[in-house]
């Protein structure tokens, strides 16, 4: 980052010194480093920003508690603050549940008409349900967060990873 007199300037773009003088946009092109001493200007490496997956870090150093958190607030009330187990169980029983929803009309025709519901359906919903438990299991299962993050992982052969079983 380009600065002159502690104001950020920026390369490929005119701007205006502190004694009124413009200068072209290709002024970062053109001086050399004499140059850009005689007009103050002197470059600083930008901070370094962590990343971090905000699915599994509250920030690049803190991260989401794996279970429940229990606690009080302010009034002395109890509260739970989900952790990452719950909460992606519960995302992925209402993946299974809206998958589910879409053929929920052959059950009800079932029990108000008695019509057969084809074989298809009945084993496509069991196996959106065996899905679920499925990964329910393997998150109960996550000993660590490193563990819990694999879960989220694509395969080495490009499979979907294991949380992305319904696809």
């Amino acid at each position: 980052m380009y600065t002159h007199n502690g104001r950020t300037i920026q390369a490929n773009k005119a701007w205006t010194s502190d004694d009124g003088y413009q200068h072209p946009a290709n002024w970062n092109l053109l001086w050399s480093d004499d140059d850009k001493t005689k007009w103050e200007v002197t470059w600083t490496n930008p901070p370094v920003v962590k990343s971090f997956d905000d699915r599994f870090y509250w920030d690049a150093d803190t991260p989401r508690s794996l279970t429940d958190v229990e606690g009080t607030d302010s009034n002395g009330d109890a509260t739970i603050a989900f952790g990452l187990k719950s909460v992606w169980i519960a995302k992925k029983k209402a993946e299974a549940n809206d998958l589910l929803s879409k053929t929920d009309w052959y059950i009800t025709r079932k029990q108000e008409k008695d019509t057969a519901i084809p074989s298809a359906i009945t084993t496509e919903r069991d196996g959106i349900r065996t899905a679920c438990a499925g990964i329910e299991t393997k998150i109960t299962n996550a000993s660590d967060l490193d563990a819990f993050i694999a879960l989220f992982d694509k395969k080495d052969n490009g499979d979907p990873s294991d949380m992305d079983c319904y696809r």
